[in-house]
């Protein structure tokens, strides 16, 4: 799974200004990456929830020819993530659990290393300082005890305490202490606080698509090599991400759960404040996501994003939110990286330049 790469924001002066997003603009750069054949998936730009401009370009299945069109699903990645800590986040909401809680109390079983000390809080900031699975661990099924315990022993990559490191296993024990606290597996509660409360009709688990050679409309992943040839990626056991990367949705799912977020049908003001907020000494994450000032644009927009990418299947949720425009871009394969920064030749990138340059900003 890709790393997310953070850097110093500079914050510059403004003066008062605003445009409409200019949909020739947003086309222009998305047909130049689609000519180009960098890009093929289903770019979604919405401005006050309306969506103003989508388009899609490539095959879902290169054995088919079937073309992706604007409602195919794909896997998200760690875009789970952020739903799961939504479900934390909620279970605070609620008073059944806190961010101070330790793992060594909601999960004694485990017997995670230094786990009076890891809390809730650690694992959502991903400085619990616990080790990455390496991937042999996606080769076989196993149950979410079964990767923490197996990433534990094989000690991967680690960093230290109190340390950014980004780590799946900090999301699989958020999933295990969502059921603790629940009575109910992970993707039960997921279905009911988020997908049937939303009505959600694109979203869901990877595993339900393996047990049923995957779903209707769907995107397979492909990884592309330096020469531009197309490879199917192999069928791993991607359930194993868990609550940290085993889901699936289109991007007017996806567009659905980014508006849930500006009123309180998911979150408090306060829970969403928590969720929000970004730490600096931790590469500017917050809770699951990262909120900074974007520094290649005049205007210095406010954006959260949430970004994903396991093998070809790479995507990225961007929220102005000051503004309330979105960017949702999904693709299933390699050539479209969700991790660039400051790269005005990346559609990701270009397209936060382009939706900063039609922001308000006070002076």
């Amino acid at each position: 799974m890709k790393k997310p790469i953070f850097f110093i924001i500079i914050i510059l002066s403004a003066v008062n200004t605003y445009a409409r997003i200019d949909s020739l603009k947003i086309d222009k750069i998305i047909q130049d990456q689609i000519s180009g054949n960098n890009f093929e998936g289903t770019v979604l730009i919405a401005e006050n929830s309306e969506i103003v401009y989508q388009k899609s370009a490539g095959y879902k299945d290169r054995e088919t020819l079937s073309l992706i069109d604007n409602d195919t699903k794909f896997g998200i990645a760690s875009i789970t993530k952020m739903l799961t800590a939504i479900l934390v986040l909620q279970l605070v909401d609620e008073g059944k659990l806190s961010l101070q809680d330790n793992v060594k109390d909601l999960l004694p079983e485990l017997g995670i290393p230094k786990g009076d000390s890891i809390k809730v809080h650690h694992l959502l900031l991903h400085i619990s300082g616990l080790p990455n699975e390496n991937d042999f661990i996606f080769l076989n099924k196993k149950s979410p005890e079964e990767f923490v315990r197996e990433t534990l022993i094989i000690k991967g990559e680690s960093g230290k305490f109190g340390k950014f490191n980004y780590a799946n296993i900090d999301y699989v024990l958020l999933g295990l202490i969502i059921e603790m606290k629940t009575g109910k597996n992970w993707q039960e509660v997921m279905t009911e606080n988020i997908i049937s409360k939303l009505g959600l009709k694109n979203t869901g688990f990877l595993s339900d698509l393996q047990n049923s050679n995957y779903s209707e409309n769907f995107a397979y992943s492909y990884s592309v090599s330096d020469e531009g040839e197309f490879a199917k990626d192999p069928e791993i056991y991607i359930e194993n991400f868990y609550a940290a990367g085993s889901m699936y949705s289109n991007a007017a799912d996806l567009l659905a759960i980014d508006q849930a977020m500006y009123g309180n049908k998911l979150l408090s003001e306060s829970s969403k404040v928590l969720m929000f907020t970004s730490y600096p000494e931790y590469n500017y994450t917050g809770y699951s996501v990262w909120t900074y000032n974007y520094p290649f644009s005049d205007t210095q927009p406010k954006i959260m994003e949430r970004r994903g990418g396991i093998m070809g299947w790479n995507s990225v949720l961007v929220r102005f939110l000051d503004e309330n425009k979105t960017i949702i871009i999904l693709s299933n394969n390699n050539r479209f990286n969700p991790d660039s920064f400051g790269d005005k030749e990346n559609l990701r990138e270009a397209l936060i330049m382009e939706l900063g340059s039609t922001t308000t900003i006070i002076k």
